[in-house]
């Protein structure tokens, strides 16, 4: 009879003074395979010689938590292998019907309990699981390794959410050595690219999906009734917008080849290569589009000249517009920031921004960020009048100022009297002449300010330069667009703190 909890070392403490070994006093007491029990019994040993050793001499703090944690970690491998191990037996017991294929569906006939092993974060774990094979597809599949979370690849679900954690914040080669060194665990770069791969398009059918459910027309183009979003809405709710160019690559279509690349392609496909080999490319720049929401609430002061914004969301999209607005209005019912009484959307005056929210389907005001009209300003000062001379900044000076008070339109006035002999200085007054007058209804500065509002995109610069640049704008990275696309979400999804709750929700799915 297995002892109690409150009792059980003590018993395994009697077992040994009767002369059993650790491992036999705990296969005694413990329901637990003799294997499991030897391996529990070495980490147990080794703690113990751990804490009775006397410290090296020359070692320091580092060296005493690093071989303590080492110690601890040889005895949680058994204890998770025995832990997993039983949720295994309970969902196989609990299995009363004959599986059923996931390809084909059809019945599928039990094969035993092989053992197979995954790659924890403590260690490697040694697990059997009931199989079925399926004879009409071939297959193989265990059920309650679907249903426990356990994938076919060789790693466990939190292995592979920490790595993939650690790829997502820096580049996969770093990513491999944070995991070694903080961990003691060696994986491969290519085994963390595919577990990121893995998740990013994981994650991407997720966003897909939650889009198109939560989209405000059918694919017809015709509205469709949503229900109420839930939560309390704020009085303003922002929305800011804008995009990033990460360096994308798209394959030379076969036909463009020439002689020499057709026939490196064709080896390389009978070589079964991975990766580019044998492939030609050219370099794209394809846009991530990003948009940061908060509400009025979310504004608060540091100081007299600096605002900070305590809680925002971030969506992240490499894509036309079009796919990018369902996504927007998703994450907008989810903060109820779609029943708020007013919707602001702060932008660069970019024609799909006007397109987006002309598509969204509640009112929006559109504000110009005022930063950008002041920058164009003073780079057409600085051309017509010199770099940073007193006659550029007065000039610059006068006309942000008439931006401010509302009066963009003196502006456009006063910019039909420069007559610049450079071709080039022509083109930017004319450009910065045609953003001002097409932008004209979203510059009425006083009264935003009147009402309180923000009339800068900050958040949303800052989003393309720490959220999308800092992982797929490094120096020499070049992407395939799949990839860019799924990195782009795998990081909204990072900043949003979502990363726990949708390995679960990754995890649900695939046990489905």
């Amino acid at each position: 009879m297995k002892s109690s909890a409150d009792s059980l070392w003590k018993a395994v403490a009697r077992s040994m003074a009767r002369g059993l070994g650790a491992g036999e006093a705990l296969v005694e007491h413990l329901d637990v395979p003799e294997k499991v029990a030897e391996r529990m019994a070495q980490a147990i040993d080794g703690v113990l010689e751990f804490a009775r050793a006397e410290p090296e001499a020359g070692g320091n703090a580092v060296d005493d938590e690093k071989a303590g944690i080492a110690a601890a970690l040889r005895l949680a491998a058994p204890l998770v292998q025995v832990r997993m191990q039983r949720r295994l037996d309970a969902l196989d017991a609990a299995q009363t019907q004959a599986a059923l294929c996931p390809d084909c569906h059809e019945r599928a006939q039990s094969v035993g309990r092989p053992e197979r092993s995954w790659m924890s974060l403590v260690g490697r774990v040694h697990l059997h699981r009931r199989t079925a094979a399926c004879d009409p597809c071939g297959c193989q599949f265990s059920p309650a390794q679907r249903r426990m979370g356990l994938g076919e690849g060789e790693f466990t679900p939190r292995m592979e959410e920490v790595c993939t954690l650690l790829a997502t914040t820096v580049p996969h080669e770093m990513a491999v050595k944070l995991v070694h060194e903080t961990l003691g665990v060696q994986v491969s770069e290519y085994g963390v690219q595919r577990m990121t791969e893995r998740r990013g398009r994981a994650l991407e059918q997720i966003l897909s999906e939650q889009a198109a459910e939560q989209c405000p027309v059918n694919p017809a183009g015709l509205p469709r009734s949503l229900p109420p979003s839930r939560g309390k809405a704020p009085e303003v709710a922002y929305l800011e917008v804008d995009g990033v160019l990460p360096m994308t690559r798209e394959e030379v279509p076969r036909a463009q080849l020439s002689p020499a690349d057709k026939a490196r392609r064709t080896r390389a496909d009978k070589a079964h290569a991975r990766g580019g080999r044998g492939r030609r490319y050219r370099l794209v720049g394809k846009e991530v589009k990003n948009a940061v929401l908060y509400s009025g609430d979310d504004c608060a002061r540091e100081s007299a000249s600096r605002g900070c914004l305590i809680d925002k969301r971030y969506v992240s999209h490499l894509g036309e517009w079009q796919a990018f607005a369902p996504r927007v209005w998703a994450m907008l019912r989810e903060r109820a920031y779609d029943r708020a009484k007013l919707l602001v959307l702060l932008s660069d005056g970019s024609e799909w921004i006007r397109s987006l929210a002309e598509w969204l389907p509640v009112p929006v005001l559109l504000i110009l960020d005022l930063f950008h009209v002041k920058h164009r300003i003073w780079e057409v000062a600085n051309l017509l009048h010199g770099e940073k001379t007193p006659a550029a900044q007065r000039w610059a000076g006068t006309q942000c100022d008439r931006v401010e008070a509302g009066d963009a339109a003196r502006v456009i006035e006063a910019l039909r009297f420069p007559k610049p002999s450079r071709r080039d200085v022509a083109d930017k007054v004319a450009e910065l002449e045609g953003y001002l007058r097409s932008n004209l209804d979203r510059m009425d500065y006083p009264a935003y300010r009147a009402k309180g509002l923000r009339v800068g995109s900050g958040a949303v610069e800052s989003a393309n330069y720490h959220v999308t640049g800092a992982r797929l704008k490094l120096q020499g990275m070049r992407w395939s667009e799949a990839g860019a696309r799924e990195m782009a979400a795998l990081r909204a999804d990072l900043f949003n703190g979502q990363w726990s709750a949708r390995t679960r929700q990754i995890l649900e799915r695939s046990a489905a």
